[in-house]
């Protein structure tokens, strides 16, 4: 094979790496910046494609260099690097060391020249030169032997493709920046003189040295300046000159490399949560173990017999752990698992899977164990417990982890045991080595009420409603799909009159074409593959023509048939029923979400989207009974701002936002007008995320000034209010998270990212995540209360799902009164403020019917 050296310019990579992720905000689950270490190291492994035989990776050294000696401006103006990209430049260092790379600097040179010296080094020994830069000076160091992997486009350039783009030399590059300059570099160059210029005077005249003696002959103002700033061209051209003898202490057998010490950085990068880099990597180390884990022994069961013997072995233990993933494993003890699988199936075909699961379910209810598990409430559907059969939980590892990192939980078991016990291939019985490394680190941070009053017996709930589900009606559901259809088709007529032709209109680029060429409506942005026809592009230009509003109209009533109505046709079971699964550990606010169908996205803010709640029945013999908090999210504003003029607007009874309009515009509450208590609602609302006056203005259709005006009232009137805001960021960056009246606590990494942006919304989220997740706490709490009182109460009724703010309960007719009142006592008790809570409750034979 012949031998092939990789060279990369180390600085120039990074800084593209790192701005490529700048706006994603990359970090660690603790707040360490890793979008550059991202970039880098994703390009690093795409440039070992090459296979090279050689690899080095050279850096800039932060001292003055020779060029610096003889001209004290040389890349004056610079701006220093962004502190996450500071953080992480040390790190590339170490990680690179660890992979076997040579990592090479050299006072007084740059890593241009460090580059340039080992590309020479290389060829006088018969080796070629792959040097991967994004700074097209090393264009000059190109021969027949040496090329440039130009990391800008991901091109690789030669002599023939150098002189395609320059109709240059590489020799000729120096003197194309000899001419132009480099405002980045400081490099003065010729006044006046571009890119363009400078070409085409090497076009004529060849090189830097016989442009010179031509000066005279070019005509006006450049001849001039060619003229009278010669020894700044001269002076350039050796500035920007690469040097191919900086005296670097390493050699080419220095730079030798294997692919497989690669691997031994694989610890370091799954530290760093770069898994998906890491796990590219060849064998290597694993993740340094946690010292206090002992080994557990693995023992495959893959038929019944086996199964019983397995489960005979676990009567005297304390607890049974267990885990799905990938297939169902279970463990008795700290040291030994048991997993169930035979080769690449899951269960031969001895042995039935569900009958397994049967097994174990019978076995943890038959000896009571307690269980110890990650996603219990999957686990659990799978073993199939009844919701009153379900065994103790003592410990969940997926709520924990989520509980101590909600904007980063772990993906799945694997995951989180690299992250707490840093062992790579996990087992179940590890779950003995989390439950107190984790329990203690919720004590810590004050979480352990939280997880057992409210998390924990929360995960029961949910269970119940998944299992029961929610009734739907086929023939509902059918006359919407028919009438959809029917609208839809209607509409595509439309559209295709107006447009003179048939087309697909949820095709982008065939609507574009449409629009924007045939219609001449005026475009908006665009997108790589041409002109966006997004909604807010589309909703700027619709008075402009009513083809707009159709198509508008068209996608909307088409995700509304197939997304929903027709989804949840697919989705219904035997009975009709429908089995959301509702997620515990998802939102950074705490709040539930839904999927599989997402009831939470209906969108119930259109007559059509409400009308699917008419899918949404009752039992037989029963009604539905809906309860949701009124403003909760304001309530909760009021009483942690502890604004007194807020608080006794809510405590008055009256229309919190007719209230508010007039305290705000200083006028009696009975001559507020529409368009003030909608100014006052939206500000009211708009205070919660931390609205801006240009957000307001382009809510209400108002100017900016406007806007402004009734921000700066509202804070006047409330003043507690705008200082609680500030209060919220100030505390959110001193402790680094923002926090719950119920203790739950999101980290803020994002409050100390140096992109503006992602610093905005950090602050916004330290205003709001008090409001919000105490409104997220609260609706928990109220499950639990509702849930337990019902079957204390020993009534048949059962919560189905949970919306927002809002709780629906499935409740025989003669129950309904009695329930109704239950779920207002439960909610409104869940928590003592200063603003009472309020919650309104209503009966009806559908969702629809309950609100």
């Amino acid at each position: 094979m012949d031998r092939l050296l990789l060279a990369i310019d180390g600085n120039s990579l990074l800084f593209q790496a790192y701005h490529a992720f700048y706006k994603a905000n990359l970090t660690t689950r603790d707040g360490f910046p890793t979008g550059a270490l991202k970039g880098f190291f994703t390009k690093f492994l795409d440039l070992l494609k090459q296979q090279p035989t050689h690899v080095l990776v050279a850096f800039d050294v932060h001292q003055p260099t020779f060029r610096h000696e003889r001209y004290s401006d040389y890349k004056l103006g610079r701006k220093a690097p962004d502190e996450d990209l500071k953080k992480q430049m040390p790190v590339v260092r170490e990680i690179l060391r660890s992979m076997g790379v040579a990592v090479v600097e050299c006072p007084r040179y740059e890593g241009d020249d460090i580059l340039g010296t080992f590309a020479r080094r290389a060829e006088a020994d018969g080796m070629d030169t792959l040097i991967a830069t994004g700074d097209r000076d090393a264009f000059q160091l190109i021969t027949d032997h040496t090329r440039i992997y130009y990391t800008k486009d991901n091109s690789i350039v030669d002599a023939a493709a150098l002189r395609e783009r320059y109709g240059l030399t590489p020799d000729r590059m120096r003197d194309l920046k000899a001419l132009m300059g480099d405002s980045s570099d400081h490099i003065p160059g010729v006044a006046g003189v571009g890119e363009k210029t400078a070409l085409k005077l090497l076009e004529e005249y060849g090189d830097l040295e016989n442009v010179l003696s031509h000066a005279s002959e070019v005509k006006g103002k450049l001849g001039e300046r060619l003229t009278a700033e010669a020894e700044n061209a001269r002076f350039s051209y050796w500035l920007g000159t690469i040097a191919t003898d900086a005296p670097v202490k390493e050699t080419l057998d220095d730079c030798a490399f294997s692919l497989e010490t690669t691997g031994h950085a694989k610890a370091r990068l799954y530290e760093l949560e770069l898994n998906s880099i890491a796990d590219k990597l060849p064998g290597g180390d694993a993740p340094a173990q946690d010292d206090s884990v002992r080994e557990a022994e693995t023992v495959p069961v893959s038929d019944e017999s086996g199964l019983k013997d397995a489960l005979n072995a676990l009567v005297s233990c304390e607890a049974i752990a267990i885990t799905a993933f990938p297939s169902l494993a279970f463990a008795g003890c700290a040291d030994r698992a048991y997993v169930l699988s035979a080769g690449e199936t899951l269960f031969d075909a001895c042995m039935d899977e569900d009958e397994a699961y049967r097994m174990l379910a019978e076995f943890i209810t038959k000896h009571r164990k307690p269980v110890l598990a990650f996603d219990a409430k999957t686990v659990f559907h799978r073993c199939g417990f009844s919701t009153g059969s379900l065994p103790e939980l003592r410990f969940d590892a997926m709520l924990s982890d989520y509980l101590l990192q909600s904007n980063r939980p772990v993906e799945n078991y694997e995951a989180l045991c690299r992250a707490w016990l840093k062992i790579e291939k996990p087992s179940p019985a590890y779950l003995f080595a989390l439950y107190p490394k984790m329990s203690k680190a919720i004590e810590e941070n004050g979480l352990k009420k939280l997880e057992q009053d409210v998390e924990l017996p929360l995960l029961r709930v949910l269970y119940g409603m998944e299992e029961i589900g929610f009734m739907t009606d086929e023939n509902v559901l059918s006359e919407l799909h028919a009438r959809f259809s029917n609208a839809a088709g209607e509409l595509e007529s439309r559209i295709y009159d107006a447009a003179g032709e048939r087309f697909n209109i949820l095709s982008t680029k065939q609507l574009g074409r449409i629009l924007f060429e045939k219609l001449g409506l005026p475009s908006g942005k665009k997108t790589k593959t041409g002109f966006s026809t997004d909604a807010d592009t589309l909703e700027a230009i619709a008075p402009l023509h009513p083809i707009v509003n159709d198509v508008l109209q068209y996608r909307f009533l088409m995700k509304l048939d197939s997304t929903f109505v027709e989804g949840l046709l697919k989705q219904r079971d035997k009975e009709g029923r429908i089995h959301s699964r509702f997620m515990q550990c998802v939102t950074a606010t705490g709040r539930i979400s839904s999927t599989e169908p997402n009831l939470q996205n209906i969108p119930v803010r259109t007559p059509e989207g409400r009308e699917i709640r008419k899918a949404f029945i009752p039992s037989r013999g029963n009604v539905l009974i809906g309860a949701d908090y009124s403003q909760i999210e304001l309530r909760l504003l009021a009483h942690i701002s502890g604004d007194e003029g807020f608080i006794a607007a809510f405590n008055s009874g009256e229309d919190i936002h007719a209230r508010t309009a007039a305290e705000v515009f200083h006028i009696p509450l009975s001559e507020v007008t529409g368009e003030q208590r909608s100014a006052a609602k939206a500000v009211n609302f708009g205070i919660v995320y931390g609205i801006s006056d240009f957000g307001l203005a382009r809510n209400l259709g108002v100017s900016v000034q406007t806007a402004a005006g009734y921000i700066r009232r509202y804070f006047e009137r409330y003043p507690k209010v705008q200082a609680y805001l500030k209060e919220s960021v100030a505390r959110a960056k001193e402790r680094g998270y923002a926090e719950t009246l119920f203790e739950r606590k999101r980290p803020l990494p994002e409050l100390s990212a140096s992109n503006y942006n992602v610093r905005q919304f950090g602050e916004r989220v330290a205003m709001n995540m008090p409001i919000q997740g105490t409104a997220a706490d609260i609706i928990k709490i109220a499950m639990v209360h509702v849930d337990r009182a019902l079957r204390e109460g020993g009534f048949r009724a059962r919560l189905v799902l949970q919306i927002h703010d809002e709780l629906i309960v499935d409740t025989p007719r003669e129950e309904a009164d009695a329930v109704m009142y239950l779920m207002q006592n439960a909610m409104e008790g869940v928590a003592d403020l200063s603003v009472r809570l309020v919650a309104e409750a209503k009966c009806g034979e559908s969702w629809y019917e309950t609100k």
